[in-house]
């Protein structure tokens, strides 16, 4: 199992380049970090069964996809979302389907019932969200929203805004 130092560390190697927004939105972050590895991350919203995990991510031919639970608050959205994205970055293992936006109720259900992970991945992949979040509030509480002007942008970043997140 990773340390914490460790994961921090993987989170700094993997986002800091990515020149995320603020606020801080876990969607921006899969899409750039989708675009940067050449190959989509598609996070879609769906009301999964009471009882399951509130997240999955499948893989499919030709993109990545995190679903995660339609019925909760955006905070919790944004962990979940951020969860998977830590099962990805630090190289767990997946469920892969063939065509994963069109999984059949009895086969999604299966799916979320079947986890390759293990209590260690899934401490990581928490910890990996905790980090994410955890810079996310400090820096909009620091730098505020990310100008959307880019002479702005970049007058921001040259003066520190949040490009030293981790």
């Amino acid at each position: 199992m990773r340390t914490a130092k460790a994961l921090r560390r993987l989170c700094e190697k993997e986002v800091r380049s990515l020149d995320l927004d603020l606020p801080f939105d876990a969607v921006q972050l899969c899409e750039k970090y989708g675009a940067r590895r050449g190959r989509d991350i598609l996070v879609i919203s769906q009301p999964l069964p009471v009882g399951m995990p509130n997240g999955l991510w499948l893989v499919g031919d030709d993109a990545d996809y995190f679903f995660y639970q339609a019925n909760t608050s955006r905070l919790h959205r944004e962990q979940i979302i951020i969860h998977e994205f830590g099962h990805l970055i630090a190289g767990h293992q997946h469920v892969a389907a063939e065509n994963p936006v069109e999984v059949p109720p009895e086969e999604a259900a299966a799916a979320l019932h079947r986890t390759c992970y293990d209590d260690e991945h899934e401490w990581e992949a928490e910890m990996i969200a905790s980090i994410i979040l955890g810079w996310a509030a400090k820096a909009g509480a620091v730098a505020g929203r990310t100008a959307k002007h880019d002479s702005l942008r970049g007058i921001q970043r040259a003066l520190g805004g949040h490009s030293r997140w981790l």
